[in-house]
């Protein structure tokens, strides 16, 4: 039964996945002192690293995490140099809240390890953002949102709220009347009482390889707020300064569809040495090829273990997964073979999911499984004619109704092989076919006597040159 709950959850948060944003440069405020990050990588590896988890807190301050070096960059501040590094989790620990409206968010996109040099080496802790409703973009500038702060064993420091030009603090657990304690105000605001609006952050680690795995938290947000200038003090990071260490990417980056990087310019001559025969001398064979975010999963996506450059487009560390095909025609002792995959021709995102469509030469892509299907000249060369449009002007990509998923198993359905159809969704009402859905479909269905599964990567290089 409680499995079964984790289960109904786990359903409901993946309607809210495939977060948008996209990666921004490292603006003109913030550098990369590389030599000031090495010495706060050392004195962080040789005094902070190790030191005894907490024993406070919950599954998000308590699980296993390290610095993305690589990644770190640096920020003025009235402490000096801020070095800030982003935190990436062993585990993809997402979060929903109930201030930030229906979107989750990953952990490893909203913390970071902010050091600045003093007289005992350095001060560490980290600084967790969490954007509230009105923070739904990437280039939104200044973050309004819940900030908290903690040491790096998980300690808790303190908690903040941030909306534009005004930073409260928690101060008091929820009252019970739902009413706040009077508050007080420095600067030109003068504020005797607010009302009490408590926020509560829930999280959730996906685990989709295996389910029993999966485990929920919840934590207070906070309620009762002052207002506090100067932060958390003399040691920690300037409250002023927290905005440096917010301005980078906060959101799970996107589920990023990269245009192709091998096009097929003329389709036509691309298939042109296929011929037309029927008979027992020719036989045609089409096999559908799924990269799937992660083997053996329905995952849609998943976060790459490299972080920031991980993924195929550089910038974007989710992997969402891939579908092509592999076309063959054989006969005598010759072998035709040619590869192709639907892809947009400029980068398409859950927030503007569409746009030209273009084919793609395909065979140096991985796969983790593939079913070939042999059928007969006439259903070969109706899977063709279907994924010659691919390259038509005003015939488009889709990430919701027209992705490369899709785009297989519609151009098999031209040729009269039905594959299985599972629609998987997203945020903002985005459904459609996916490499996680279709891979698993592909893995439990029957097969008939001209089917056969492979769940082996095997190379598919192009073969046979007509001219």
């Amino acid at each position: 039964m409680k499995r079964n709950i984790y289960l109904s959850i786990s359903l409901f948060l993946l309607v809210f996945f495939l977060q948008a944003c996209k990666k921004t440069p490292i603006r003109s405020s913030e550098s990369t002192n590389q030599d000031l990050i090495q010495s706060a990588r050392s004195f962080f590896e040789s005094h902070v690293q190790n030191s005894t988890p907490s024993m406070e807190g919950n599954s998000r301050t308590k699980a296993s995490k390290q610095p993305y070096w690589k990644a770190a960059y640096t920020a003025n501040s009235s402490k000096g140099t801020l070095v800030v590094v982003p935190v990436f989790y062993q585990k993809d620990l997402v979060i929903r809240t109930n201030f930030s409206g229906p979107r989750l968010y990953s952990l490893n996109y909203l913390t970071k390890l902010v050091m600045y040099k003093n007289d005992t080496g350095f001060y560490s802790e980290l600084v967790t953002g969490f954007p509230d409703s009105t923070n739904e973009f990437p280039n939104n500038n200044q973050f309004t949102g819940i900030v908290f702060t903690e040491s790096w064993n998980g300690a808790p420091l303190k908690k903040y709220k941030m909306t534009s030009g005004i930073t409260l603090t928690e101060t008091n657990p929820p009252s019970a009347n739902g009413i706040s304690k009077n508050t007080k105000s420095t600067g030109a605001k003068e504020i005797n009482s607010i009302l009490e609006t408590c926020s509560t952050i829930y999280g959730f680690n996906y685990s989709e390889a295996d389910g029993s795995d999966a485990y929920f938290w919840s934590e207070s947000g906070g309620c009762d707020y002052s207002y506090s200038p100067d932060g958390p003090g003399s040691s920690g990071i300037p409250l002023a300064d927290l905005g440096n260490t917010l301005r980078l990417p906060y959101m799970l980056p996107a589920l990023i569809i990269a245009p192709p990087t091998n096009i097929i310019g003329n389709i036509q001559d691309y298939m042109k040495c296929f011929s037309n025969y029927g008979g027992s001398d020719h036989t045609y064979q089409v096999m559908v090829c799924v990269d799937q975010p992660t083997p053996g999963t329905r995952a849609p996506w998943t976060l790459n273990s490299d972080g920031m450059p991980g993924s195929s487009s550089g910038a974007n560390p989710v992997d969402a997964g891939h579908v092509f095909l592999v076309l063959s025609e054989n006969f005598s002792d010759h072998s035709i073979v040619r590869n192709v995959g639907f892809y947009p021709l400029k980068k398409v995102f859950p927030w503007s999911a569409s746009a030209q469509g273009q084919l793609n030469d395909d065979d140096g892509h991985v796969y983790n499984i593939s079913l070939t299907v042999t059928v007969d000249n006439g259903q070969f060369f109706n899977i063709l004619n279907y994924i010659s449009q691919g390259n038509n002007v005003g015939y488009m990509y889709d990430l919701n109704t027209n992705n490369c998923t899709s785009f297989a198993i519609h151009s098999l359905g031209a040729g009269n092989v039905i594959l299985p159809s599972t629609v998987g969704s997203w945020p903002d009402g985005g459904f459609g076919n996916d490499p996680g859905d279709l891979g698993e479909d592909i893995r439990s269905m029957p097969l008939s006597s001209n089917m056969s599964r492979n769940m082996t990567y095997n190379d598919h290089p192009n073969e046979y040159n007509c001219n």
